[in-house]
């Protein structure tokens, strides 16, 4: 999995354990739909806007390009495996793969053929929509446990947030040179309303990630990689990190907190994440 970076860091986490350890349904096979930010929204949000008596606020999603076709297949264990920390998982879904569309266009335009949307409502369940290839459908929800202790931190996604193209655009100048060399990486474009734990902060970030390692957590290898966070509503860079030997698949995110879930745990530090105040 790439590296995901920042505020993301927390909330994203949830959403890829989702994402690549749960079932999802499987695109069309036909031409891909390639959205931005702002056009995948209003498609996720009129999936979930009836769903379970509504009320839902989006407060975190992930956009997902890759160079190849991408499906992962899912187990009998997995969803036993999440609700160990989220004791009410239910799935909406009864697809049995997640397959994200091979994508060949600008890893700089921030569209993606497969967007994926964490939303919250007032009893702090959490409802996750894909929107692949142009078409939403509810997966899951959430609710219990670690999940409800989430839910309770997120910040909703405000108004003014900048759209993944912008925010794409404004990482160019740290993002160039390794897209240059990398035209086809795998990119994951990450944003949150942002988190709130006591005296912790975390703001209105684009977390965007570019990696020679493919998406899932099958992938092998080592890759290079490259992540750049952007303020959600200035367009301002906030930071950028880099490696060469990143491991790909076994060092998911998504691995990472079924085994270690508890905030405030040493799990961000280890992957030298930026926690501070907004900006």
């Amino acid at each position: 999995m790439l590296y995901v970076g920042v505020v993301a860091a927390v909330v994203i986490a949830v959403l890829l354990v989702v994402v690549f350890v749960l079932p999802g349904p499987t695109s069309s096979g036909s031409a891909a739909a390639v959205l931005t930010y702002s056009g995948a929204l209003p498609v996720a949000n009129g999936a979930v806007a009836g769903f379970a008596g509504g009320g839902w606020t989006p407060v975190f999603a992930i956009g997902l390009v890759s160079a190849v076709n991408e499906t992962e297949q899912v187990n009998s264990t997995d969803l036993s495996n999440l609700t160990t920390y989220c004791p009410a998982a239910d799935l909406v879904s009864g697809a049995t793969t997640l397959t994200v569309s091979e994508y060949s266009g600008s890893r700089s335009s921030g569209a993606s053929p497969a967007w994926m949307f964490g939303y919250r409502n007032q009893s702090d369940a959490l409802a996750v929509v894909s929107v692949l290839d142009g078409h939403a459908q509810v997966l899951l929800t959430l609710s219990g446990g670690y999940c409800a202790l989430y839910a309770q931190l997120f910040t909703p996604i405000p108004g003014n947030v900048i759209d993944s193209s912008q925010a794409a655009a404004d990482a160019q100048p740290d993002a160039a040179a390794f897209l240059a060399a990398h035209p086809n990486a795998s990119v994951e474009y990450g944003v949150t309303g942002g988190v709130h734990l006591g005296t912790l902060r975390l703001a209105t970030e684009w977390s965007i990630t570019y990696s020679t390692c493919l998406l899932g957590p099958s992938a092998s290898g080592t890759g290079d990689q490259l992540n750049v966070t952007v303020n959600a509503t200035s367009g301002h860079i906030l930071g950028t990190n880099s490696s060469t030997d990143v491991s790909c698949g076994s060092g998911t995110i998504s691995a990472l907190v079924v085994r270690s879930p508890t905030l405030g745990s040493p799990l961000l530090a280890a992957r030298g994440e930026r926690l501070g105040a907004p900006s």
